[in-house]
Formats: C-alpha cells, structure tokens, sequence
C-alpha cells in the first residue's frame, strides 16, 4: 500500500460514523493483510490489540471498526511493509556541526574560576576522560561518535516509540 497512511486515524470515529474512505480504505487493508496469510489470521492492527493477537478476518474488522487503528502505525510491517532505510553517511552529514561542546565549556571557565595551572580534582579530571571518550568514533569504519549514536537513539526512541505505563497488581 505505500501511501499516506493518515486515512487510518482521519477518517475512524469514536460513535463508529466512519468515513466512507475509511471504510473502503479499510477494507483493502485486510484484504491486502489476509491475501498475505498463509494460516487465514493476521496480527490484528486496532488500538488494543496493537498487533499483538493473531485474529481472524471477521474478528479484525469488527475490532478495527470497535476501537481503530494502533496509533503511529505509518509502516505496516506486520502486513506486508518494509521500513525504509536511511544511509548512515547521509545522516552524518546532517549533524556535522552541531556540537558545540567546545564553546560551552570555554564559557563556563570564567563561572568556575578554572585555572590551568591548578590541580584538577578527581570529578573534573573523570568528566573531561569522559568528554574525550565522547569524541571517540564508534568503531574504525565510521565518523560516528557513542555520544552522536545515543542522543539519536534517545531521539528515534522518543519520536516513534509511545511510553508504556507499566501497571502492577497487588
């Protein structure tokens, strides 16, 4: 399918008055998802499923209907869709620049009265080993620093991934 996938979320209504793009859209969906199947049940998509179950045509359709779609599900790789992949080269260019350690810790030395002759304490002398290590690519093959590959994943994490509220019983 491919294509915007807005429709998923635009066109579903709580008091199940669908849009007719909706119904039809929806409906080449699981047909689409089940022509995929080879055991006649798909991973149902509705919001508290959340691809989780595998369910039979009928039994989707009435959940999709009853409680819409998954939220953020634009690629749909549980029915037949890939994720596109972005090459890494051209994401480095994209952050080159950016960091500005350098400049914030040259304007925090007037606040610190750092002077260079003095013996650093063993904090000062841990963060800025630590700071070097940040600097250092991840492996002979790549520019990519640690501190570069984890403040993306904190982003990628934090942009596609909802936060799940653990609940315990007592």
């Amino acid at each position: 399918m491919g294509d915007d996938h807005r429709w998923m979320y635009d066109g579903w209504s709580r008091n199940q008055a669908h849009s007719d793009e909706w119904i039809a859209k929806s409906n080449d969906f699981i047909n689409r998802a089940f022509s995929l199947s080879t055991i006649n049940k798909i991973r149902c998509p509705c919001s508290k499923c959340q691809n989780a179950k595998l369910l039979d045509k009928v039994t989707v359709s009435k959940h999709l209907c009853r409680n819409g779609f998954v939220p953020y599900y634009e690629t749909w790789v549980f029915h037949g869709e890939k994720y596109i992949t972005v090459a890494v080269e051209e994401e480095e260019n994209d952050w080159e620049g950016i960091d500005r350690m350098d400049e914030m810790l040259d304007d925090m030395q007037p606040e610190f009265n750092l002077n260079t002759e003095d013996e650093p304490t063993p904090e000062v002398t841990e963060f800025f080993r630590l700071l070097k290590a940040s600097e250092e690519p991840l492996h002979e093959h790549t520019k990519v620093t640690l501190l570069a590959f984890v403040t993306r994943l904190m982003a990628i994490n934090s942009k596609f991934f909802s936060p799940t509220i653990a609940t315990t019983s007592s």
